[in-house]
């Protein structure tokens, strides 16, 4: 049964992504139960719906009748943050009733092309960087996904010719007949290990339905540094832009660098992009998410004017290597999007001189050990949240450490050890709820007590 042969539908999650799907099927004269387990959310919903057109065809159940109304509806759709093994997900295979995410949802109701990037690091930069090229070359094009906008509340509200979509390894999960005209693979690094039962194959398996339904006529953007992004694309059937940041790639379309230029190989000849100085974000991390934007560009048949000028107009997002401010010749670099331990990897690789590291958070099980053979030039490492102990026992004579009980504690120590010409850098290779709201919050509270200096 396709998604759209339905008529009832169990809505579970209520964040901006299950409130969303809610919207966007009972508006379309669907049937909606909606549920969340947490209380509060809840009560703000059923407000909410007191004010809305949509309303009357949305029902609220509590967790005592969530399983009995479930049993009546057809489909599921599941927000991201709740987890697969969910006791009503379970409760839903067993009535053989389908499970789908709100990216499936969003999918049926709308023609347009969609470029869909996954992969642990660098997606919500590169999905940006695709929509400055988009919008330099006039294409009519909206960004959305896990970058913080829903696929379902923007898929219906105007006539947009592409998608460009951040997918995670969780909305990935339940879709079945969603496919990508441009499927990107930034990268495949340990990540959310907890949610894939300590298996890596298992996580990886999961980033490459970024390919679900793929034929001949599909493009695909991957890493051709990257070993998973490589095995999986030996499975692929389609159109091939591979890019490198280590070598010029034979291979009939691709993205390198080569002295000092992105360029990429295009029908047989070679075409200078930009240089790489004039990409304003630093670090080979986002380079990396330059060049699969040119690869996405190039096989949405984009203007190479336009994809140079887009390149040099794109600005940084907040809390990716966002410098905030520089002291006494001490700079400080908000990298809060940096919760794992390969982002901070690739954070600690594009600074120069010596380093104050601000680390920790969530453990979200990540390999510690492997930021040791970058510590050369961290001078001290400053541990903060749930993770400190088994961060300090990886690092353990790597480089000096020190503990902070928060944030404010974390900053302050950074000013007083750090000399002129060292950045204090925030990355913390952790997730940040077990102080913080989200990353976001995270970089904020960091701004903020950097700026109070």
């Amino acid at each position: 049964m396709s998604f759209l042969d339905g008529r009832r539908y169990f809505v579970h999650g209520l964040g901006i992504s299950g409130q969303a799907a809610a919207k966007l099927l009972a508006e379309d004269g669907r049937e909606v139960v909606a549920f969340d387990e947490n209380p509060t959310v809840v009560a703000d919903y059923a407000r909410l719906l007191g004010s809305e057109s949509y309303g009357r065809s949305v029902s609220v159940v509590s967790p005592e009748d969530a399983e009995q109304a479930l049993a009546l509806c057809d489909r599921m759709v599941l927000s991201p943050g709740v987890p697969v093994n969910n006791p009503l997900v379970s409760a839903a295979r067993v009535l053989a009733i389908p499970v789908d995410s709100e990216i499936e949802a969003a999918f049926h109701y709308t023609n347009a092309d969609i470029v869909a990037v996954t992969g642990t690091n660098g997606k919500s930069t590169t999905v940006g960087i695709v929509g400055a090229i988009l919008q330099t070359a006039g294409v009519s094009a909206v960004v959305a996904g896990n970058v913080g906008t829903p696929f379902a509340s923007v898929v219906t509200g105007g006539d947009f010719g592409v998608f460009v979509l951040e997918l995670s390894s969780f909305q990935l999960d339940t879709i079945s007949e969603f496919r990508a005209n441009v499927a990107v693979l930034l990268n495949i690094t340990p990540d959310h290990l907890d949610r894939y039962h300590h298996s890596f194959d298992e996580y990886a398996s999961s980033k490459a339905r970024i390919l679900n339904r793929s034929d001949e006529a599909t493009g695909f953007v991957y890493n051709a540094d990257d070993v998973a992004c490589v095995r999986i694309s030996e499975h692929f059937d389609g159109i091939e832009f591979p890019f490198s940041s280590t070598r010029k790639l034979d291979v009939e379309s691709g993205v390198y660098v080569k002295d000092g230029s992105i360029c990429r190989w295009r029908h047989g000849s070679e075409e200078h992009v930009i240089e790489v100085g004039e990409f304003v974000p630093v670090g080979v991390h986002n380079l990396e998410n330059a060049m699969a934007s040119v690869g996405v560009a190039t096989a949405l048949n984009v203007e190479l004017s336009d994809i140079s000028d887009g390149l040099r107009s794109y600005t940084p997002l907040p809390h990716r290597m966002e410098p905030v401010r520089t002291v006494g010749e001490i700079t400080w670099i908000n990298d809060s999007k940096a919760t794992n331990v390969d982002a901070t990897i690739k954070s600690l690789i594009s600074i120069e001189g010596g380093v104050v590291l601000i680390v920790g958070g969530r453990d979200k099980e990540g390999d510690f050990a492997a930021l040791v053979p970058h510590l050369e030039r961290v001078r001290k490492a400053i541990l903060i949240g749930e993770a400190q102990r088994v961060i300090r026992a990886a690092l353990e004579g790597s480089c000096e450490l020190d503990d902070a009980q928060d944030m404010s504690s974390a900053v302050e120590a950074a000013a007083s050890y750090a000399r002129p010409g060292d950045t204090v850098l925030l990355a913390p290779a952790c997730a940040s709820f077990d102080m913080f709201d989200d990353y976001k919050h995270r970089g904020e509270v960091f701004r903020s007590c950097v700026n109070a200096l």
